[in-house]
């Protein structure tokens, strides 16, 4: 009946998708089906225990344990208590984790039934040793050779955000490129686009990550914590991490008999921005679904110098459906997801004195109004359509004493530029098969930690038909396939204090681009046509490369500790590196590549000390990567249709030093009180080159942030539960280390932003139930008018239509002003019937 009950939502589901992939989906939803019916239902893992303050030996209700292999949890009752059942059998690290706690773990084998209990630390920072899994082997923060950051569940909640990269964006030597709210690209140590690896749960987004018009096709609402490997990534994932990879994590599925979730609703007063979300999950008997639904939308920005931006609305909706097993055997799960997201790109057209007006008149009118600013419609001005369907199937089955992970996808990305009217110009169909098999291998009482496999992607572009008259087409990358493989391998081994960590691979890219020719009119005709103009040479390029990487923790005396690690990284070049030929709307800028780019070869060294004590935790990280044939856009002295013309060219070497950090004070005897710090410097060369172009484009401007929060008391019998008040200020330094030539970049200004904010939990004062919680913040509290020297769009300028290079920083689109988020979130549950409580709403999902 409850498979029955899959089956009615899986059709629902399918409404949604094109016929293109259907079949892919249902081939994927039979084989997931097939191990449902021949598998019995049993998982004979079990724990549970009781979780108390290692101080006082009382109970800790609220209490989080995860497995994050098997992305599953539980929280404690009222005594303590806690149980998880129905799990695949083998050693998994276990991390508990609580509000006012410092985190625990252990690795526990679920083949045999343990009752296991942990003893937790009181401390304001959770952050001093958690879980992380995007190195390959599953291990801790501190024991980890290289820097990860790692965003929780409770920090994105207490901080207001429009896409998933504004989550994690603030962290030392994390930064991202924005063309307005809801428009962001991540960048790690300086590096950005294809040198950045985006996951959602394990799925590559290969959703144009070239491109620098449109953000990260996921959905922030799908996000429950993240993981940041601020380093090459290549050995664990291949040619698109040479910067490091950024993996995104949606809610661990709950515990047996459980069926619990939350309803989220936000909104800013800045740019009109209404989110709303509905999650629920369960769990009955080990088969395990998850269902998140989502909808945002937002109308165009204001800032003090521009007032409303306009062109700067966009909406999106999302559903993402999960089904699972959990069996003896290990654990099968598929993920079906289909977002659409319509974004207006700002293109900075005005009059003589400054103010925005129309590309073209719309129904008479030059400039837009009012209301055509407090629009939600994003399609006014010149806009995009994208969608990304994705499905997903994990699998991981026990063999002796490691596991064998399969995984297996299918994505496809629609991209529609549309410049004026309704019709796209640009429209690019992109689709992508990863794929990964690995062995892994984990020695608890040995402490030696074996992965090893191969994984990649192919991935087949098509350009859509040309649009009818008086529209023209615009083709900027052509047809083709790529095939990418890679084979690794990684060992780790902890002594005692000392980690030991490294690992080698290496891979292969096919690029296989068809020729195109167009005719006069733009619409694409045979090679060799009679009058035809050739928009793309077939071509046919193979790159190979090795990556590897070997480093080492070690815990010191007193709680401090000492990292190092040496890398070497592969990136071939990406595709539009090799081919574009055209204009990019989004960008404002015709750009050119060379298909003759060789694979850029990276060597970087990490070096970090760290402290994490009862008052004060910190720690230092400082890089050094040097990269040969490095690849970049160089802005050369001709236009096309009034836009400047970008090559793609290669530098022989490109350095890239920097340093960042934290220092998080929560004392102990004051537990009210805790102050975070950030900080993030990052410098670059392109040795023998001139003063105008010594530095690599785009390389963020040095940083700080710092946040003071007070805890109020948790009064007997009050309605408001962990209520706390933070200020914060974030101060961004001039940034005159530029490419500057044919004003590429121009010279940043420093400006310093403070923040405010307010957040609690509203109580049944008599059983403690969370009834809802409410987040309040307030971003740029004084106002400020300010260009982030990764705002793109404050180099989009046109007077009357025509496009003008902006050489001072005033000309351009600032970046939002005063914003106000209301952030309200009601859990719900149930576990066997019965109402499931929970003391801490912000262990939710949101």
């Amino acid at each position: 009946m409850f498979i029955n009950k899959i089956y009615i939502i899986l059709l629902i589901f399918m409404k949604t998708k094109p016929g293109f992939i259907k079949l892919f989906y249902i081939l994927l939803f039979l084989l997931f089906s097939a191990s449902v019916l021949a598998i019995p239902i049993t998982g004979n893992g079990r724990i549970a225990g009781k979780i108390t303050d290692k101080s006082t030996g009382l109970p800790i209700p609220g209490a989080t344990i995860t497995i994050p292999d098997l992305k599953i949890g539980a929280s404690t009752d009222t005594s303590g208590i806690y149980v998880l059942k129905q799990l695949p059998k083998g050693e998994y690290l276990v991390e508990v984790t609580a509000i006012g706690y410092a985190s625990a773990t252990k690795v526990i084998d679920l083949g045999n039934t343990y009752s296991v209990d942990f003893k937790l630390s009181a401390s304001n920072y959770e952050l001093a040793d958690v879980v992380v899994t995007a190195l390959g082997n599953t291990t801790t923060k501190q024991r980890a050779t290289i820097p990860i950051t790692v965003v929780t569940h409770n920090m994105m909640l207490q901080d207001v955000s429009n896409t998933a990269i504004d989550e994690i964006a603030a962290q030392p030597g994390i930064n991202e490129t924005t063309e307005g709210a809801g428009t962001t690209k991540p960048q790690i140590n300086g590096l950005g686009f294809d040198r950045v690896l985006t996951l959602m749960d394990g799925v590559p987004q290969e959703d144009f990550q070239w491109g620098d018009d449109h953000g990260i096709l996921i959905d922030p609402y799908a996000v429950y914590a993240a993981e940041v490997i601020r380093g090459p990534a290549s050995l664990q994932y291949g040619a698109s991490a040479a910067a490091g990879v950024i993996s995104f994590k949606s809610e661990p599925l709950p515990e047996n008999g459980v069926v619990a979730g939350s309803l989220l609703t936000e909104y800013h007063t800045n740019n009109g921005y209404l989110g709303t979300s509905l999650h629920v999950a369960g769990n009955h008997n080990g088969f395990v679904w998850a269902l998140t639904t989502s909808g945002e939308e937002a109308h165009s920005y204001s800032d003090p110098k521009d007032g409303f931006v306009w062109g700067t609305a966009w909406n999106q909706v999302n559903a993402r459906l999960t089904l699972g097993l959990n069996r003896s055997w290990g654990y099968s799960r598929l993920t079906l997801s289909a977002l659409h997201r319509r974004i207006e790109v700002p293109d900075g057209n005005r009059d003589s004195t400054g103010r925005f007006m129309f590309d073209t008149p719309q129904n008479g009118q030059v400039y837009p109004t009012r209301s055509d600013f407090l629009s939600y419609a994003a399609n006014i001005a010149g806009d995009k359509i994208l969608d990304e369907y994705q499905a997903w199937w994990q699998n991981s089955i026990n063999v002796g004493k490691g596991r064998i992970g399969f995984d297996i996808g299918f994505t496809q990305s629609v991209h529609h530029d549309i410049d004026t009217g309704i019709v796209g110009s640009g429209n690019l169909l992109v689709n992508d098969i990863p794929y990964s098999l690995k062995y892994q291998l984990a020695g608890g009482q040995s402490g030696l930690k074996l992965t090893t496999g191969i994984n990649g992607i192919y991935e087949f572009q098509h350009n859509g038909a040309a649009p009818p008259a008086p529209y023209v087409a615009d083709y900027e990358i052509p047809n083709y396939t790529n095939f990418e493989i890679g084979g690794y391998a990684i060992i780790e081994k902890n002594f005692n204090n000392l980690t030991l960590s490294g690992g080698l691979r290496f891979d292969r890219t096919d690029f296989v681009g068809d020729a195109m020719s167009l005719n006069g009119a733009g619409s694409i005709v045979p090679s060799g046509t009679p009058g035809s103009m050739v928009q793309f040479t077939g071509f046919n390029n193979t790159y190979t490369g090795p990556s590897g990487s070997i480093g080492a923790s070690y815990r010191l005396p007193d709680n401090n500790y000492v990292k190092l690690n040496i890398s070497k990284s592969y990136r071939a070049p990406a595709i539009n590196e090799l081919t574009s030929n055209g204009l990019n709307i989004g960008s404002n800028a015709v750009q050119l590549g060379n298909i003759n780019l060789k694979a850029e070869q990276g060597y970087q060294v990490d070096i970090a000390y760290g402290y994490n004590g009862r008052d004060v935790s910190f720690e230092a990280d400082g890089f050094y990567n040097h990269i040969s044939n490095f690849i970049f856009a160089d802005r050369t002295d001709s236009v096309s249709q009034g836009y400047p013309v970008y090559q793609y060219v290669s530098s022989n070497t490109a350095i890239i030093t920097g340093i960042s950090g934290y220092l998080n004070i929560h004392p102990s005897g004051a537990k009210w009180l805790e102050i975070d710090n950030g900080f993030t410097y990052i410098y670059s060369h392109l040795p023998n080159s001139s003063d105008s172009t010594s530095h690599i484009p785009w390389i963020p401007a040095p940083h700080l942030t710092s946040e003071i929060k007070f805890r109020l008391d948790d009064r007997h019998n009050s309605i408001l539960q962990g209520t706390y008040i933070k200020l914060g200020l974030q101060h961004d330094w001039a940034q005159n280390d530029i490419y500057s030539a044919l004003y590429t970049e121009i010279p940043s200004a420093a400006y310093t932003l403070f923040n405010a904010g307010v957040g609690t939990n509203f109580v049944n004062a008599k059983t403690g139930k969370v009834l809802c919680s409410l987040y309040v913040n307030c971003t740029n509290l004084t106002n400020v008018a300010y260009a982030d020297h990764l705002n793109l769009a404050q180099y989009f300028l046109a007077y009357n239509g025509q496009p003008v290079t902006v050489t001072r920083q005033n000309q351009g689109i600032y970046n939002m002003g005063r914003n106000i988020s209301f952030k309200l979130i009601i859990p719900f549950g149930t576990a066997d019937g019965k109402a499931k409580a929970t003391s801490e709403s912000n262990e939710m999902h949101y």
